[in-house]
């Protein structure tokens, strides 16, 4: 139940977050519209909150022990890789930045494939690591596999590109293979190599094709901001951000009397609403959502010491490691502490596909503790 109240209690965040960041952007999309509004982006998400209900409840009646058979496990890998390639074929998807990011369908919303494929991560990581623990004896062994199967499974958000996304996957699953008794050591081995060859893979292939300059120009902003506003670009998003948490002193704006959120920081309602808020309610705003955060983080984590099928626990370390990973990476970009990388905050900012796999991972975890 303190998971569900949890929800909630995020949910509220969102609804005060998104209803006044993103009233000046919903104006301007909607101002040609037959009927301008300024809640086209709260309204749409609202939307997007009930479907994902929906869908939340018909995952909650599979049986957690549906997803350790093999047949079915394959069988979601190959409807989730199809889903995932579908974004380099013509006329279907979307590209934004040079990075293909949703698929529109026609007669169908637009979906993001990369959020199942996170949500799929963990259920197949689960199921590896489980396997792998009980016929691998050597941690030498289960490293070299583990890099194997990741490299593999994550290889196609490199021609995405989408180094984000493979970025929460990588730590993701490791914090998923010290839980399976893996040496630390080398799993922080292993997080260092592959951020160290993301970089070099990035600034390499930026000079073979305009598809992956934007990495390159992303961590070059990151390291030196030019002084260029007519741009309006990576450096700028950063900068204002900045501008939207700090400038405004300890207690902030107050609700609703925002500035930055008026066309100065651009996707408040998405990638930055963590510093478009915090402008109204710098220290009650934050210290609520990440109050949120960490009891969720320790709420789960003390009700899996009475949980004791392994398989069970291992879906839930994964699922809360996406979700909280995810979460202060976001937080982090918005602080400049990261370079951009177009992650959204779990369960704040608007996105359809992103709420559903929230709302999907969160039904997972409360079945998981209550069925202990």
């Amino acid at each position: 139940m303190p998971i569900i109240v949890t929800w909630i209690l995020l949910t509220l965040y969102w609804v005060l977050a998104i209803y006044s960041v993103s009233i000046h952007k919903s104006f301007t999309l909607t101002l040609w519209w037959w009927d301008p509004t300024n809640y086209f982006y709260f309204l749409r998400h609202l939307k997007s909150i009930i479907i994902a209900i929906v869908a939340a409840l018909v995952v909650y009646r599979i049986p957690i022990s549906f997803f350790q058979k093999q047949r079915n496990i394959v069988i979601i890998t190959v409807i989730v890789f199809i889903l995932q390639i579908l974004v380099f074929v013509p006329w279907i998807w979307i590209e934004i930045n040079w990075a293909r990011w949703w698929l529109d369908i026609p007669f169908l919303p637009s979906i993001q494939p990369s959020e199942f494929f996170k949500l799929w991560y963990v259920l197949f990581m689960s199921w590896w690591l489980i396997r792998k623990r009980k016929s691998i004896d050597s941690d030498n062994q289960l490293v070299f596999s583990f890099v194997i199967i990741n490299v593999i499974s994550l290889l196609i958000f490199f021609f995405i590109p989408d180094l984000g996304s493979a970025l929460v996957m990588w730590l993701t699953g490791s914090i998923m293979a010290i839980y399976a008794w893996m040496n630390r050591k080398k799993v922080v081995w292993i997080i260092f190599t592959w951020i160290t060859g993301a970089i070099i893979f990035g600034m390499i292939a930026s000079k073979v094709s305009t598809r992956f300059a934007y990495i390159q120009q992303r961590m070059t902003y990151f390291i030196s901001s030019p002084n260029d506003e007519d741009k309006r670009w990576i450096w700028w998003q950063n900068e204002q951000a900045l501008a939207a948490i700090w400038w405004w002193g300890f207690w902030g704006k107050w609700y609703w009397k925002w500035l930055q959120k008026f066309w100065y920081l651009p996707e408040a309602q998405s990638d930055f609403v963590f510093a478009a808020f915090s402008e109204e309610m710098w220290f009650i705003g934050n210290i609520t959502l990440l109050a949120l955060y960490f009891y969720l983080t320790y709420y789960v984590l003390t009700k899996l010491v009475y949980v004791r099928d392994e398989y069970s626990k291992m879906i839930a370390i994964g699922l809360l490691s996406l979700i909280i990973t995810q979460a202060f990476i976001n937080i982090w970009v918005n602080l400049k502490i990261l370079p951009n990388t177009w992650l959204t905050l779990p369960f704040i900012s608007h996105g359809g596909t992103a709420i559903m796999t929230n709302i999907i991972s969160l039904i997972i975890l409360y079945k998981i503790i209550k069925n202990r």
